[in-house]
C-alpha cells in the first residue's frame, strides 16, 4: 500500500498564480518594481527563497516582516476565491475509501496551507500536513517529503508524490518516491525532464496512472 503526498498550491488548490502575484504589491511598497515573470521561477520554492532573492537585488534592506506582509496580502486576495482543482475531491474520496494514507507537504507557511485547505474544503482529507518551515532545506532537497513520510509512518519507497513544479518533482525523486507531475504550472515535457515518472493533465487521468485497482504504477516504480 502506497502513501500519497500532495503538494498544495497548484496541485490540490488552484492558487499558484495568485500566490506568486501576491508578492508584487508587497515588493512595490518597499520600492522594488517587479513583474510576475520574476516570481515564476520560484514556483515550488519557499517564501523565504523569494525574499532572499530580492534581498540580493535590492538597494534597500528587506526585513523578515515582509513574509508576514506578503502572507496578509495573499489572504486578502485569495479569501473567497480559492477552489480545489476539478476532480480533486472525487479522487481524494476514492483514495480515502480505499485506505490510502494521505498527506500534504508544501513549501507554503503553515497558516497558508491551512487557509488554502479550508477555503477549498479539503481539510477533512489530511491529518498529516507538513510545511517547509519544519525542515532545514526546502525543495528541491528531499527533506519535506521525507518528513511527511515519517509522519505517515512509512518508508520513502512506500510513498508517491503529486507535484506541479520542477523543484517539487526533483525533491520527490531525491526522496526516492514515485513521482506524478500535474501540468497545472509546467508542461508535461518540463515535468518529465525534471524526473516525473508519470504526468497527467487532469484528475480524471490520475487514478488510472496511480493504478488504484491494480498497483501497476507501484510495482513499476520507474515507469514513464
Amino acid at each position: 500500500m502506497l502513501g500519497i503526498i500532495f503538494d498544495c498550491d497548484g496541485v490540490l488548490v488552484d492558487s499558484e498564480r495568485m500566490s506568486l502575484a501576491s508578492w508584487l504589491p508587497v515588493l512595490a511598497r518597499h520600492g522594488i518594481p517587479a513583474e510576475i515573470g520574476q516570481i515564476e521561477p520560484f514556483t515550488g520554492k519557499s517564501d523565504r527563497a523569494v525574499l532572499d532573492h530580492f534581498r540580493r537585488l535590492a538597494s534597500v534592506p528587506l526585513g523578515d516582516e515582509l513574509l508576514a506582509e506578503r502572507l496578509a496580502e495573499y489572504f486578502r486576495a485569495a479569501r473567497g476565491n480559492l477552489r480545489a482543482f476539478p476532480g480533486v475531491v472525487a479522487v481524494l474520496e476514492r483514495l480515502r475509501a480505499s485506505g490510502f494514507p494521505m498527506a500534504v507537504a508544501s513549501s507554503g507557511r503553515p497558516q497558508k496551507i491551512r487557509f488554502n485547505l479550508e477555503q477549498a474544503r479539503l481539510t477533512e482529507f489530511f491529518e498529516v500536513v507538513v510545511s517547509s518551515v519544519e525542515v532545514e532545506r526546502g525543495k528541491p532537497a528531499p527533506d519535506l517529503f521525507l518528513l511527511a513520510a515519517r509522519r505517515l509512518g512509512l518508508e520513502p519507497e512506500q510513498c508517491a508524490v503529486v507535484e506541479d513544479s520542477v523543484f517539487g518533482v526533483q525533491a520527490a525523486r531525491s526522496a526516492r518516491m514515485l513521482t506524478f507531475g500535474y501540468t497545472s504550472s509546467y508542461p508535461a515535457t518540463v515535468l518529465r525532464e525534471a524526473g516525473a515518472h508519470y504526468v497527467f493533465d487532469d484528475y480524471a487521468g490520475f487514478l488510472p496512472l496511480f493504478a488504484l485497482n491494480g498497483g501497476e504504477a507501484a510495482r513499476a516504480g520507474t515507469g514513464s
